[in-house]
């Protein structure tokens, strides 16, 4: 056993952790005994988890390995914008019902995955990021005795309050994965120190698909502008709406463009924006475009922070934490909490950024199913 810190606002809290991973050959003896289906069960919820899952569906296909997809539909309403990345879905358990807290999300999906997990029975659970669905799929595929694997595994800000609650998902997801495919090595490394073993540096699957759609890159004077993280809501919101307007009335040849999350806590500032171009939001294509094309970024996003990495622009970040510092590391990235307004000239004076992109070179996903091939080769001996 081991002493694991998890830090809670301004308080540590100390646990007794298991250090030793299940291992290999014992996962290999799970995989092969408590199944009966040789496929593996790719499942997501979320617009960025499908994003960034789309290339190792992809790559797996590619190599006429089995696999089916389950859609759990904790965000339906976005699932159009990226529907065309990836076959659809083979199974949709359509849980998302209005004003449903993120306790009732997870349960539903414990419930439901459940049933799924028992009737298809997988040989490996894919799990993406650090949604309620991938959180809630990995504990279940874990009580169903069934090995995980988790793509984007190591992000860590180690406040289980920010972001809520992100933190403490991936931190779960870790304690019950097998395997552990982490983006960066300050994410394996972050799994290391918590006595993690099965872990792969594969790059971020994001700049897989980024890659693929190889849009030049110019610096215009549009700044795109995604704000939507829980942390933000409410007054904080407000005060972020208010200093965008304020900036876009100052800076009249600047056009500020803003696809709008259809969240109530998002929308319900709308009116604000009197001077920002509001739109619904973008398919990805459009949206990348669009990010191509921009002199910088405002977002509160973690995926936008990788993507800016691959198409060279800046971003600030109104957040207080980051699970991402390679971008911050790298000066393309700025945290810049609740306040645009002070940290605006960073990025408008010199928004070119010029350095190697920390999250990867668009092979993550080929890394991911090669060490996929090399567990079946290994459970086949």
């Amino acid at each position: 056993m081991m002493n694991c810190s998890i830090r809670t606002g301004n308080i540590d809290v100390s646990m007794k952790c298991n250090s030793e991973q299940i291992p290999l050959n014992e996962i290999l003896s799970l995989m092969k005994n408590s199944t009966s289906n040789s496929s593996i069960l790719i499942c997501f919820g979320t617009r960025p988890e499908v994003i960034k899952l789309a290339s190792v569906i992809e790559e797996l296909t590619a190599r006429e390995i089995s696999f089916r997809t389950l859609f759990t539909g904790q965000h339906d309403e976005l699932f159009s914008d990226v529907a065309d990345l990836i076959p659809q879905p083979d199974m949709n358990l359509g849980i998302m019902k209005a004003e449903q807290t993120a306790a009732d999300v997870f349960g539903r999906v414990v419930s439901e995955a459940a049933i799924i997990l028992r009737r298809e029975q997988p040989s490996l659970v894919i799990v993406q990021g650090d949604t309620s669905t991938a959180a809630a799929v990995a504990l279940t595929a874990f009580y169903e005795e069934i090995p995980v694997g988790h793509v984007e595994a190591g992000l860590r800000t180690y406040d289980i309050q920010a972001p809520w609650p992100e933190e403490a998902n991936r931190q779960l997801i870790s304690r019950v994965s097998h395997f552990h495919w982490a983006p960066t090595e300050t994410a394996a490394e972050n799994l290391r120190k918590e006595g993690v073993s099965n872990v792969l540096v594969t790059g971020n699957t994001i700049v897989d698909i980024c890659s693929r759609h190889d849009l030049p890159v110019s610096y215009g004077m549009k700044v795109l502008v995604t704000l939507h993280r829980r942390e933000n809501f409410g007054n904080r919101m407000e005060t972020l709406f208010r200093q965008l307007d304020e900036l876009a009335t100052k800076h009249r040849d600047l056009e500020f463009i803003f696809p709008m999350h259809p969240n109530p806590e998002v929308q319900r500032h709308k009116d604000l924006l009197k001077n920002v171009n509001v739109v619904q939001p973008l398919q990805y294509r459009p949206l990348l475009k669009l990010l191509s094309e921009a002199r910088f970024v405002i977002s509160d996003s973690g995926g936008i922070q990788e993507e800016c990495a691959v198409f060279r622009k800046k971003v600030l970040v109104c957040r207080d934490k980051t699970e991402r510092p390679e971008g911050v590391e790298a000066g393309l990235a700025k945290m810049v909490g609740a306040d645009i307004t002070g940290n605006f000239a960073w990025a408008n004076d010199s928004p070119e950024w010029e350095g190697e992109n920390p999250y990867g070179d668009g092979k993550a996903a080929e890394r991911i199913v090669n060490s996929i091939e090399n567990i079946s080769q290994d459970e086949g001996h």
